[in-house]
């Protein structure tokens, strides 16, 4: 199921990123902000640390007191509706997978794309970028990288501020061929996936740039 909904929202533009388990999903929830967050209730198996979606809910609301993303939860039919910490949509399985579409543009509006184009997805518990049907590894430090782009699409990051706020370096010597090193290492694979790196901008004398 994790993959049909990957592909179908990356199809209609959507970024995506993926956990196979509460644990997982906590893990990297924790350090980016998202649009919308759609888990599966019973769905995902314990992880490592034990997480249930019991803990998740908990965990969701007090990690996005303030500003919560829109949330989408699928659940059996027939099954009993636990007590969702925040409000969302409620999606009854078995669906058809349209439903999922209507009910992420009803709350977070269309994607940035048209849907012309598959979007990106980055599964952070498998360091793996996808789009369509071509896929490429990548190492922690270049995931982690790209995960931060995205996450501040369209603003300009200095090489020493992502060597302290991506890696928590606290010695910025050397930033800028450190940084650049990566860079172009993840441009290589994003350029093997997507037939183009364009998405990340060199803007000379001030740093890179994420755009989809």
């Amino acid at each position: 199921m994790r993959a049909t909904v990957t592909e179908y929202l990356r199809d209609r533009g959507y970024d995506t990123a993926t956990a196979g388990t509460y644990d997982s999903a906590i893990a990297h929830l924790a350090d980016y902000r998202h649009d919308a967050i759609v888990t599966d209730v019973q769905g995902l198996p314990r992880g490592e640390e034990g997480a249930n979606f019991a803990q998740f809910n908990q965990w969701v609301a007090t990690a996005y007191r303030s500003s919560a993303p829109a949330m989408v939860y699928l659940l059996h039919k027939g099954a009993r509706r636990p007590h969702f910490r925040i409000e969302g949509a409620v999606i009854k399985k078995p669906f058809p997978i349209e439903a999922l579409g209507e009910a992420l543009r009803e709350r977070i509006g269309h994607p940035r794309r048209d849907g012309r184009e598959p979007g990106i997805d980055l599964d952070l518990s498998s360091n793996t970028l996808r789009s369509g049907l071509k896929e490429a590894h990548l190492t922690n430090i270049e995931a982690t990288l790209l995960a931060y782009l995205m996450e501040h699409e369209g603003e300009i990051l200095h090489p020493r501020d992502l060597l302290v706020d991506v890696w928590q370096y606290h010695d910025a010597a050397g930033a800028s061929t450190l940084v650049r090193a990566h860079v172009s290492n993840l441009r290589r694979k994003l350029r093997d996936v997507l037939g183009t790196a364009d998405q990340i901008q060199t803007i000379r004398g001030k740093g890179y740039r994420f755009s989809a």
